[in-house]
């Protein structure tokens, strides 16, 4: 007993006086090495893809800062660049003795086409060539497409590199057709003897005054005025078709009534047989009470609008603003199912806008 106690007791002295003794936290050191390596793996796997972007970046900002001289190539944005040149360019052409084209005009710019860039090399800077394409027209009024070639540097500008390129306009005339306006919603009727005066009525008046062009149409806001044609009186009128709404049901508003009209108008100075003086306009209108003995015109615009009119909506006010949305009487949508002039009052609309 008393050796085995002796031998504890000498265990013990080791473990008092030793400089280091075993710990259990050294075992740890491999595995928080092992982790923190681990880590940072994971974190650089994960910043490569910004780095390469970066990279990316950086050579782009490098190659775009390069001078042209360099051989780089140019990037070069220009929509209507040149078009002033080239235009420029082909009325002086027009204006000179040198072309059987003489004396005509440009009528339109057509936009551009035949763009290309062109590289930068060391013999030269980086370009862009562009085609700019016009209308004109001759004295004897036929037309023609023009052509103008013209280069393009942010540093040197535009230049004009040919005379204009004149080519024939493609015909878009095409015989036996007859295309019609998509009357989808509406049936074709005719006008009758009180829908055709009340139309008749209005286009004299609308060469006449503001103030008898405001009666004619029934407006009753204080606030609203209309323009009329001058220099010009009516001479004939006349009514080539007439449509009314047809709902789903196949069910008719007789009340509304769009019509193409029409006018021929006769120089206010000219004598009453003064054939050269008279010009024919056409309009389509919207007719209200149609199927009353007093109907009247509310609308009008050109051919083809007939459909979407709304009542009132020529009325400007007085303090110059068109109105945003007609006012009046309600007498259903004419487009037969749009919105009612007096759908916010809560009157009830026709038949045919059902």
């Amino acid at each position: 007993m008393a050796r085995n106690k002796r031998q504890r007791n000498q265990t013990d002295d080791i473990y008092d006086s030793a400089d280091v003794v075993p710990s259990s936290s050294v075992s740890d050191k491999p595995k928080r090495r092992y982790r923190l390596t681990r880590r940072l793996l994971v974190f650089a796997l994960l910043l490569a893809p910004l780095n390469a972007l970066g990279l990316v970046a950086a050579v782009s900002l490098v190659l775009n800062g390069v001078d042209n001289s360099s051989g780089a190539a140019v990037e070069i944005s220009a929509t209507q660049t040149g078009r002033t040149e080239a235009e420029s360019s082909l009325q002086e052409w027009l204006s000179s003795d040198d072309t059987v084209f003489g004396g005509s005009t440009i009528t339109s710019w057509d936009g551009t086409s035949g763009t290309e860039n062109v590289e930068a090399s060391q013999d030269d800077i980086g370009y862009q060539l562009t085609t700019h394409d016009f209308t004109i027209r001759t004295p004897d009024g036929v037309s023609y497409h023009a052509a103008v070639r013209t280069a393009y540097a942010p540093t040197r500008g535009v230049k004009v590199l040919s005379a204009p390129t004149i080519t024939p306009v493609d015909p878009s005339a095409v015989s036996e057709w007859d295309p019609v306006e998509p009357t989808t919603g509406w049936t074709t009727t005719g006008a009758n003897e009180a829908a055709t005066s009340a139309i008749t009525s209005w286009a004299g008046a609308l060469t006449t005054s503001p103030s008898e062009l405001k009666l004619a149409t029934r407006d009753g806001d204080s606030d609203h005025v209309y323009g009329t044609l001058t220099g010009v009186t009516t001479s004939e009128v006349s009514v080539s078709t007439a449509w009314i709404p047809e709902n789903d049901r196949g069910e008719v508003d007789e009340s509304t009534l769009v019509a193409t009209v029409s006018i021929e108008s006769l120089d206010a100075d000219a004598e009453e047989d003064d054939e050269s003086s008279r010009t024919t306009v056409t309009y389509d209108v919207l007719v209200r009470e149609a199927d009353t003995a007093a109907p009247y015109v509310t609308a009008w615009g050109p051919v083809g609008s007939g459909t979407g009119l709304s009542d009132y909506e020529n009325a400007v006010s007085l303090d110059g603003a068109v109105d945003s949305a007609p006012t009046g009487p309600s007498g259903g949508a004419s487009d037969g199912g749009g919105e009612d002039p007096a759908a916010d009052t809560g009157d009830a609309s026709t038949e045919g806008s059902e």
